[in-house]
């Protein structure tokens, strides 16, 4: 009995330093977040005090809050205000790919945000590419806005709740048969079905055809997987042009622009706006 009871506090006392030393492990991350978040700001405040009198040493800053900031990311931080803000240090360097490219990964979050479209339409207006995108598609995001402008959390918390009271709506049915309950019920799963389709929908495109952006200078884009393959277009893709990937060969890329005209690339000359 005695050694039963020794080995049973040997584990108890086991599993408290385990999750001690877990804690300690959570409050040291924590403190390398804040200190990396303290520092990009701090790098971004510098930046912008020396935008006008000294570029160089205010380009060197900005990257010094890049650097913070990707550090965040590697470090598993995903928020709308990290991604705007790193998009904001490369638009400042002049950088409009890896700009338009955090400007989208911002999207998602604050879709509705007016500084996230105005900085993003800038941004893609200092293009040196400029490709329109299809009508249909301008059309389709008109007419689905809930789809495009509304954050992918809110849509699924509205599913969500619309889920619920569903639920609640035929459980009270079941007692009480009148027109109002019958009516909104009706409402209720319309509602669902819109948000579901929504959901379902958005995983599936960005699992099928993922959005990118073109991060190089320029890129030669050409008709096949190798650079003996004739260009497609007279110009190159330059930095900030926008595509969908759809197919991957090895340092290859097959793309869809947004004119609906397809190519390839090198890989190193983009980058995916989802991450993993």
């Amino acid at each position: 009995m005695t050694g039963r009871i020794g080995i049973t506090i040997t584990l108890l006392a086991a599993m408290m330093m385990l999750a001690s030393g877990a804690a300690a492990q959570e409050i040291a991350s924590a403190s390398v977040t804040e200190e990396h978040l303290a520092s990009a700001e701090e790098a971004f405040g510098r930046a912008i005090e020396l935008d006008m009198t000294d570029p160089e040493a205010a380009a060197d800053y900005y990257r010094k809050a890049i650097l913070h900031y990707e550090r965040l990311v590697a470090s598993g931080v995903r928020n709308g205000k990290l991604y705007y803000n790193i998009g904001n240090a490369w638009f400042r360097l002049d950088d409009m790919g890896r700009a338009i490219l955090n400007y989208r990964r911002s999207t998602p979050y604050n879709p509705a945000d007016p500084n996230l479209k105005q900085n993003l339409q800038f941004a893609r207006s200092r293009r040196v590419n400029r490709i329109e995108a299809q009508q249909r598609d301008r059309v389709f995001k008109t007419l689905f806005f809930i789809h495009y402008d509304v954050p992918t959390r809110v849509r699924f918390g509205i599913f969500l709740g619309a889920f619920v009271l569903l639920w609640g709506a035929a459980i009270v049915a079941v007692f009480y048969r009148r027109g109002w309950v019958r009516t909104l019920i009706i409402s209720l799963a319309v509602v669902c079905v819109i948000f579901m389709i929504s959901l379902i929908s958005e995983k599936v495109s960005m699992t099928r055809d993922p959005a990118g952006v073109v991060i190089a200078p320029e890129v030669t884009a050409r008709k096949g997987d190798g650079e003996t393959y004739q260009p497609s277009f007279t110009a190159p893709l330059y930095s900030g042009t926008e595509f969908d990937l759809l197919e991957q060969r090895p340092d290859w890329w097959y793309i869809e622009l947004e004119d609906g005209a397809r190519c390839w690339i090198p890989s190193w000359g983009g980058e995916l706006v989802l991450q993993e």
